[in-house]
């Protein structure tokens, strides 16, 4: 693994200053970035871990707080206007940033964060060359239980889908109580079905945020985890990192 920095940014949002950690190798030299995003809890370890691990496989990560400016409610912050601009804003960000090569930006969220990420590629399809969704919720209709807030009218991700353009990689435990796997299967196929590029896997027995393992209210799966962060790594070297 290569040594990495640690460095607490902030970058211009919709209404102010947004924080974020930026995390890179040591070495000098121009790399693919990263954004990875948090799940509806906020920013927490499992990410910043996540981050930091791929910022030592050669890549330049960087982890926004897209809630730090407004107290939203979970209710409120499916989609919300000004988290996405936030988004966008963190995005763009990271390609400036020295050591980052602005062709080779990619995407990964967990849950909330990666639903965000399907949407985020569809509103920069010129920035983004790669995104790696986990557990996202594809449609809230779907998902056949009550609706509150935001959610009750957010728009299903198949509905985005015309505008992206690069591939997509989903991960999703067949167990997972909190969104079912049916979720994955309703992107995935209606990203091919749109002649987009994506790939599912799905993991026995893995329940929602299999891979974290810090925390009172995660179900880590070891084995899930660990294949999966192999298959995200080979996914983001393929599209990031041509002719390594």
């Amino acid at each position: 693994m290569t040594a990495i920095t640690t460095r607490a940014v902030e970058y211009p949002g919709s209404e102010g200053e947004m924080p974020a950690n930026l995390y890179g190798p040591v070495d000098p030299g121009r790399r693919p970035g990263v954004l990875v995003l948090h799940t509806l809890a906020g920013p927490g370890p499992n990410v910043e871990a996540f981050a930091r691990d791929l910022a030592a496989s050669g890549y330049v990560t960087m982890t926004p707080d897209v809630f730090s400016l407004h107290d939203f409610g979970p209710d409120g912050r499916v989609d919300h206007p000004l988290i996405l601009k936030d988004a966008v804003g963190a995005l763009n960000f990271l390609a400036t940033q020295p050591g980052v090569d602005s062709t080779r930006i990619g995407v990964v969220g967990f849950s909330f964060g990666g639903r965000l990420a399907v949407i985020l590629t569809s509103l920069a399809p010129d920035r983004v060359r790669a995104v790696v969704a986990y557990y996202a919720v594809t449609s809230h209709p779907a998902l056949g239980r009550p609706l509150a807030g935001r959610a009750a009218t957010a728009q299903p991700l198949p509905q985005r889908i015309a505008a992206i353009r690069a591939p997509v990689l989903i991960h999703h435990g067949d167990a997972d109580r909190n969104v079912p796997v049916a979720q994955a299967r309703l992107l995935h196929d209606a990203l091919t079905a749109g002649g987009k590029t994506s790939t599912l896997h799905t993991y026995p027995g893995a329940d929602h945020l299999f891979n974290f393992s810090m925390g009172p209210d995660v179900s880590y799966q070891p084995e899930a985890a660990a294949l999966s962060w192999q298959r995200t790594l080979t996914f983001l070297d393929q599209h990031l990192k041509p002719g390594r």
